[in-house]
């Protein structure tokens, strides 16, 4: 009896210590990485960039053009202004508004999908590096990956943020932006900032 006694004991004694040791906190093994930099500094980032820039100044150029075609409007009005008569020169300055308000729609909602078409691609590079993050993680038997910009000291050998973007450059070297479809006649953009051109004022009326 007692025999049976001590063996429960040693048994429970066995339990406890099997419990101890499954609460221990394994030690730290740390990574830091600069999402920033991989975003900013990648091969696919610049390009998506580049891509950006181009589109942005291809649109420049032909607002630009039609804002010029506008201003050569609005002042042909404003020398028609006191030779029409009220009636005339209310309808060609309904037309003239007309083509303002289309041009600045048009403006406004390729701009926003412009920014659209930018921010799904880096969305799409931002989620491999991630991935590729994960997996070097893995890699290294790492339990915890830490933001550059929370660090204010480290070993240069815990940053993983120049092997990301090797990985990165090789696994995703370049993405399209989305090309964004003609603005629908009477579509109407986001509220944003204006197109800063001002209008004729109408002549009094006698």
């Amino acid at each position: 009896m007692r025999l049976a006694a001590r063996f429960g004991f040693a048994g429970l004694m066995l339990l406890a210590a099997g419990a101890a040791e499954a609460q221990v906190v394994q030690a730290p093994v740390i990574v830091t990485v600069d999402v920033q930099q991989i975003l900013r500094e990648s091969l696919v980032a610049r390009n998506i960039q580049s891509q950006m820039d181009q589109r942005t100044e291809r649109y420049t150029k032909e607002v630009t053009a039609q804002e010029g075609d506008l201003q050569k409007t609005q002042d042909e009005l404003e020398r028609q202004r006191t030779v029409l008569a009220p009636d005339a020169f209310n309808s060609k300055m309904r037309d003239f508004q007309q083509r303002y308000d289309a041009l600045d729609n048009r403006v406004q909602v390729t701009r926003q999908a412009l920014q659209q078409a930018y921010n799904e691609a880096m969305t799409k590079v931002e989620n491999t590096a991630l991935q590729i993050i994960s997996d070097m993680a893995a890699e290294r038997k790492v339990n915890l990956v830490v933001a550059k910009a929370a660090v204010l000291f480290e070993e240069k050998s815990l940053d993983i943020t120049q092997e990301v973007i090797t990985r990165l450059d090789a696994k995703l070297p370049m993405v399209v932006l989305a090309t964004p479809a003609e603005p629908a006649p009477g579509a109407m953009p986001a509220p944003g900032p204006r197109m800063p051109l001002p209008l004729p004022a109408p002549p009094a009326k006698k």
